[in-house]
């Protein structure tokens, strides 16, 4: 009746499941806010609740996409298999917040000062690893307040968390133009969600299947709306874990940190920021182009191997946003396997 041994340990099902179970079903996405979208919901001490979804052997066969408040947990009393996607990854455009992301636990990343003459980029979401500062706006201190606008501060990241939880979001841009609520700033990026993987013998995941939880890109303002904005930062990757005597993976494992946002120049607002890639496993999410010339352009995302160039630029319009960090994979049981995972997983 229970199962798991790492940071879901001797999860207890008050019924074991009847039969085997092919994901999607009829509710895709899949909320796990919705109590019917789920086999059971059990408490976590310290964290959010878990919505649980259980099976004999649970396949996942084509796109699942999961939101919602809670993490994601899928017990297969005998076998988990992934041979199609599946997705608790945040995104920016559209907007879409993975299963169990931004949580609580999370260190926050800064915002960046509003500034009239060029306002400061937010910082990337930190989680596994620290995300990107935003860029300071305003270097030719051509507005007000006086002097340049600092761009938002990164947070420390949280590499080992206690519970099952989703990645944190990046901090928003500082507001430009007439800095009295008429202009916008650059929305933050959301970080990617959380899913965890429990078997009783194996748990598969084929060449053509993935399991993703990345971050989103930061958010700007096109149009007149986003005049001397600062971007807006990306948010970290979320949390995959997989525990099983056996682990075969072939296929991609990717919890890869959102772009930044790019800054607002003199009459419109930057691009917003590359969401955290899933496909490409191990390019960075492209950073969010700068309005025009003399404003910051947003940073690149995080991937594994990536390790420098993190910041948003600095300019003399609007500053970009911050890369969001990476997420964490975790493992326990040995891997086989496993040459398409980014961030690199941490056996337990």
């Amino acid at each position: 009746m229970c199962f798991g041994t790492g940071l879901v340990k001797d999860l207890c099902l008050t019924a074991l499941p009847s039969g085997n179970l092919t994901l999607p079903g009829a509710a895709n996405p899949l909320d796990t806010s919705v109590d019917g979208s789920c086999t059971q919901i059990v408490a976590q001490s310290g964290g959010l609740s878990l919505c649980v979804i259980a099976g004999t052997t649970v396949t996942v066969s084509g796109a699942l996409v999961a939101i919602g408040a809670r993490p994601l947990v899928i017990v297969g009393t005998d076998a988990v298999i992934v041979n199609g996607t599946l997705d608790v990854s945040s995104t920016i455009n559209p907007r879409r917040t993975g299963a169990g992301a931004n949580s609580s636990d999370c260190t926050v990343a800064g915002t960046g000062k509003n500034d009239s003459g060029g306002a400061g980029g937010g910082a990337g979401g930190s989680f596994g690893t620290a995300g990107g500062n935003g860029g300071t706006g305003d270097l030719n201190m051509n507005g007000s307040p006086a002097g340049s606008a600092a761009g938002g501060a990164v947070g420390a990241p949280q590499a080992s968390p206690k519970v099952v939880r989703g990645g944190c979001p990046g901090g928003a841009g500082g507001e430009g133009d007439n800095n009295d609520g008429s202009r916008l700033a650059g929305a933050s990026g959301d970080g990617g969600g959380a899913v965890y993987l429990i078997a009783g013998s194996a748990i598969t995941v084929s060449g053509a299947g993935g399991i993703f939880a990345s971050g989103a890109g930061g958010g700007a303002t096109t149009g007149a709306g986003g005049i001397e904005q600062g971007g807006g930062g990306g948010g970290s990757g979320g949390m995959i874990v997989l525990d099983a005597p056996t682990l075969q993976v072939q296929g991609r494992l990717v919890a890869n940190g959102g772009g930044g946002a790019g800054g607002g120049g003199n009459s419109s607002g930057g691009g917003t920021g590359g969401d955290g890639t899933t496909t490409s496993w191990n390019v960075r999410a492209a950073g969010g182009d700068r309005a025009e010339s003399g404003v910051g352009n947003g940073a690149q995302g995080t991937a594994i191997g990536a390790a420098n160039n993190f910041d948003g630029d600095r300019a003399d319009g609007g500053g970009g946003g911050g890369a969001g960090g990476l997420g964490v994979i975790w493992t326990y049981g040995p891997l086989q396997g496993g040459t398409q995972i980014s961030p690199a997983a941490i056996t337990h």
